[in-house]
């Protein structure tokens, strides 16, 4: 039986194995693949490319860890939090180690030459998304919070405590800091992850996928964690 490490930071080193990982674990989503008209190795490369740029990207805010096989090394997990700009200086071992210049260009480069573009008929896919997030985020120069951007498994992992290895890491650091974790779930199962890890529902929004090409219901829950007081 497979065992399972969680690696505390990612590097630009692990775009291919984060790009294998990460689009594998929606592409069996309607509400995800409804993206594109391509297969799966099609995305994954278009992915691969871009992955050092989305790994560098706001590197003062972002956290970025993953879960490795420890058999194989191949990344079967990963997560994305963002941090607000008062705690820049906390959680650094999740921090992607910055590149130079010139690996910055040419990564950079490769991103801008990806294949990236979505189904017209989906660009405005994520408007009511975006509008319900950020009814319930809270807002102000002083107001501090945590928000998972991005979770993902890869679908020959489910069910072996990778994603709530990851959701842990990130509820711990909440409880340090003191502030409150904000994320976007997509289907009851990870809604039921997240719960056990003691979030809350603040919000949901189910869209019927009909608008877009596709059949079924796009549906998503806002949660919320509070820091636990010790």
């Amino acid at each position: 039986m497979a065992t399972y490490k969680l690696v505390p930071n990612c590097t630009v080193d692990d775009a291919v194995g984060l790009a294998n990982s990460n689009m594998a674990a929606f592409y069996g989503e309607p509400w995800w693949n409804m993206n594109w008209d391509k297969p799966l190795d099609a995305i994954i490369e278009s992915a691969t490319a871009r992955m050092p740029t989305n790994l560098l990207k706001d590197r003062d805010a972002r956290r970025h860890q993953k879960v490795i096989d420890t058999a194989t090394g191949q990344v079967v997990g990963y997560a994305r939090w963002i941090l607000p700009a008062s705690h820049a200086d906390s959680w650094l071992e999740a921090q992607v180690p910055d590149v130079n210049e010139q690996d910055k260009a040419r990564f950079q480069a490769a991103y801008e030459a990806a294949d990236w573009a979505i189904r017209p008929e989906v660009e405005n896919s994520d408007d009511l998304v975006t509008e319900q997030f950020h009814k319930h985020a809270p807002k102000g120069p002083y107001i501090s919070k945590i928000e998972l951007d991005y979770l993902g498994v890869h679908p020959d992992h489910h069910r072996r405590g990778i994603g709530s290895m990851l959701v842990k890491s990130g509820v711990e650091q909440g409880n340090q800091l003191g502030i409150d974790l904000y994320m976007m779930a997509m289907g009851q199962k990870a809604v039921d992850m997240y719960t056990k890890q003691g979030f809350e529902e603040l919000d949901s929004l189910k869209q019927d996928m009909a608008q877009w090409g596709r059949q079924g219901s796009y549906d998503t829950w806002i949660l919320v964690k509070h820091p636990e007081i010790k």
